[in-house]
């Protein structure tokens, strides 16, 4: 009996630690909810036809998706949630960038740009730095994530071309 109440204990503990794989999840619910009302129009006058409809649409299953890879993560810590979970976090820090460059060279605020510097940006250094501080991930699974997220965003930017 004790055996099972030292088990709960300490597996309610580790999923205390791992509180972290969770901000991916947070981070794009924030960034998601600044772009809501102005990205689709800002979208149209830079790069073609969007509408808040379809951002809504295309963001709601992919917001459930690093929520379940974020939630595995958490509750796993097995490689693969956690570099699908990282892979995510990178893309929002890639993101960032693409949001406060484009305000700068467009000279239109780039709706997500204040999460952008805010919220991901930061987060993504936390996260970055606890993931190697408690040796969550090795350094090929973090350069795989990278790699990830780098082309999740490309690919995400490169749908605004297309539009």
């Amino acid at each position: 009996m004790l055996n099972v109440a030292t088990s709960r204990l300490t597996d309610t503990l580790d999923a205390r630690a791992a509180w972290p794989f969770l901000l991916p999840f947070g981070v794009y619910v924030l960034h998601t909810l600044e772009e809501l009302p102005g990205f689709a129009a800002w979208a149209t006058r830079h790069f073609g036809p969007e509408t808040t409809g379809t951002f809504a649409g295309y963001h709601i299953p992919l917001i459930l998706l690093v929520l379940v890879c974020s939630w595995q993560a958490a509750r796993t810590g097995r490689s693969g949630w956690v570099v699908a979970a990282t892979a995510f976090q990178w893309q929002f820090a890639v993101n960032a960038l693409f949001h406060l460059t484009t305000w700068i060279a467009l000279g239109d605020y780039s709706p997500g740009a204040v999460t952008a510097a805010t919220v991901s940006l930061p987060t993504t250094v936390y996260y970055l730095a606890w993931l190697r501080r408690h040796q969550r991930a090795t350094t090929r699974q973090l350069a795989v994530a990278i790699t990830l997220g780098t082309l999740i965003a490309a690919a995400a930017i490169s749908f605004l071309l297309f539009l």
